[in-house]
């Protein structure tokens, strides 16, 4: 009973970030920042290292793991640039069409995938680890220091970066995969 239990502890930790989305928008919305925020990101951010570790321990990784995970990813931060949003617009402002292309980015790459391989893709890149690093340091810094600079802007190349990365392993792939670490193993893969 207690293995079976472990088993479901990544998705647990799935479930859990996803859940702290609403919270990320109404913090945003009341303007309840600082040190609460910076634990709500804590949270976030041990729960998405924890999955995979614990996926990895306890042999439950899979690619739907995998593909929600970075559903729970995708949505969470959605819901923390809304509550940036909310709470410093004019710390975010300046950086609108960069944090606007980074989901539109990601919805092409998600329909693009779709169409191509009947799911979505989870590559979980080192560009997206990069991202997502920059993406916490920037929200951490917004939303706990109510200090935008330097990290949004690093973020937001990142996440361009990260973005066309993906949508350039997808079109490249010739068959759906997951865990693609970088560009350059899709090129090796087609020689």
């Amino acid at each position: 009973m207690l293995r079976d239990m472990k088993k479901k502890i990544p998705w647990l930790l799935i479930y859990f970030r996803l859940a702290l989305t609403v919270p990320a928008v109404l913090l945003g919305y009341f303007h309840i920042t600082g040190g609460v925020y910076v634990v709500l990101m804590a949270a976030a951010a041990l729960s998405d290292v924890y999955d995979g570790v614990l996926a990895r321990k306890y042999g439950v990784e899979t690619a739907w793991l995998r593909q929600w995970d970075s559903a729970a990813d995708t949505i969470f931060f959605a819901g923390v640039v809304v509550g940036m949003f909310l709470a410093f617009p004019d710390l975010v402002r300046p950086y609108f069409w960069g944090i606007v292309a980074i989901p539109a980015l990601e919805v092409i790459r998600y329909c693009f995938d779709f169409l191509k391989f009947g799911r979505g893709a989870a590559y979980h890149a080192i560009s997206a680890k990069v991202f997502g690093a920059l993406a916490l340091t920037a929200c951490i810094s917004i939303m706990g220091f109510s200090c935008s600079e330097p990290f949004l802007k690093f973020a937001v190349i990142a996440g361009l970066i990260s973005e066309v990365e993906g949508l350039a392993m997808s079109i490249m792939l010739k068959k759906w995969t997951y865990n693609v670490k970088h560009i350059g193993v899709v090129f090796r893969s087609l020689n």
